[in-house]
């Protein structure tokens, strides 16, 4: 059994003309519902996307993904991302008083952090599909702030900016990056989350027996519950029935995010399953590591990559302590949070998950 069906996380200036722009009061949900949506250059239109679509107009998950106007206040503002009724989302069409900021009135920003957007008050569009938005404003040429692109290309995240043949942006996929970001977006429980809804408390994210059948995607088989995906979510999430949790984490269509504890223990029983499988633990390596640590702890993976070499992962240093990254021969770890204080090797420095990820700029 080789490590080869696993798969990684994958990885706007408008030139204003117009002088008579002006402000717009923020929108409301009933505004969407009247038929019309505005540009963010100010002009009505019917959307192009619109014509053919039988859809709710009143619905929030419309009305999200094709661009919905508010005011800066009305968004939660995260280290990686805005939030809105619980949604992530990126924002443009923002309205700076000063003129020497209009040329970035057509850009899209993805990072709280961007200088264009740290402390901006007033209105702005919000959105939390990038090709839906590009569709509902075809007149505007909305674009990715630069600052924002050099951000998203920096995470290394596979296929997250998509590119045509001339080098030009054709498409961003915002559901990879909330998925990515997923811990420090949404709440701390198990949630569903499909790109604009709500996210969805889950109260069974894992079949209710023991079941009996390997993971359609990685051949893990264990037998015994807390690894194996609820078929129903399954299917929510355009899945296969018979798929495990780090799987599932990696390929839906939606982001599903387990509590802490439940998703280092799937990941724990499935890396035994397949060393087992291999017939001894893999090397040290980068690669091995983004394979089978939860999907919480890829952001942190991927900056390590840059700053330190392959880890061993899943290492016991104590009969009580696991960690999850381990470097023996430089006597460094990283466990998670939640692990039980207990006595470290002398010859051991080891930091909390929160702790590192701190230090690096991740919360």
């Amino acid at each position: 059994m080789k490590l080869t069906n696993f798969q990684l996380i994958p990885n706007r200036k408008t030139q204003v003309s117009r002088s008579d722009i002006k402000p717009m009061p923020a929108a409301s949900l009933s505004y969407l519902a009247s038929g019309q949506i505005t540009s963010v250059s100010g002009r009505k239109r019917i959307p192009q996307q619109q014509a053919n679509r039988k859809v709710n107009r009143n619905s929030l998950a419309h009305a999200i993904r094709t661009g919905i106007q508010l005011d800066s206040s009305d968004l939660d503002s995260l280290s990686c991302s805005w939030r809105y009724r619980g949604i992530p989302v990126f924002v443009f069409g923002l309205q700076h008083p000063s003129s020497a900021q209009a040329d970035s009135f057509g850009q899209i920003h993805f990072s709280p952090k961007c200088p264009s957007v740290i402390n901006f008050q007033g209105p702005l569009w919000a959105s939390s599909d990038y090709g839906a938005v590009l569709k509902s404003f075809p007149q505007d040429q909305l674009k990715p702030c630069p600052h924002c692109l050099r951000y998203l290309y920096s995470l290394d995240i596979p296929d997250l900016v998509r590119k045509d043949r001339f080098g030009a942006v054709t498409d961003i996929d915002w559901l990879n990056y909330a998925r990515y970001f997923a811990s420090s977006i949404f709440d701390k429980h198990p949630i569903f989350w499909r790109n604009g809804e709500r996210p969805q408390k889950v109260n069974s994210l894992f079949t209710a027996e023991n079941p009996k059948y390997a993971c359609s995607i990685c051949q893990c088989h264990i037998k015994t519950h807390g690894w194996a995906l609820n078929p129903e979510l399954a299917k929510q999430s355009g899945l296969p029935e018979e798929i495990c949790l780090l799987c599932a984490e990696r390929r839906a269509r939606a982001v599903i995010m387990p509590s802490p504890q439940a998703a280092l223990r799937a990941a724990t029983l499935r890396y035994e399953s397949l060393t087992k499988q291999l017939g001894s633990e893999p090397q040290a390596s980068w690669m091995v590591a983004e394979q089978v640590v939860p999907a919480s702890w890829l952001p942190l993976v991927q900056k390590l990559k840059t700053l330190m070499g392959p880890p061993k992962v899943f290492q016991v240093i104590t009969p009580r302590v696991l960690a999850v990254l381990c470097w023996p021969s430089m006597g460094r770890a990283i466990i998670a949070d939640n692990t039980k204080e207990a006595k470290v090797p002398q010859s051991y420095s080891v930091w909390r998950k929160s702790q590192i990820e701190g230090e690096l700029g991740l919360s």
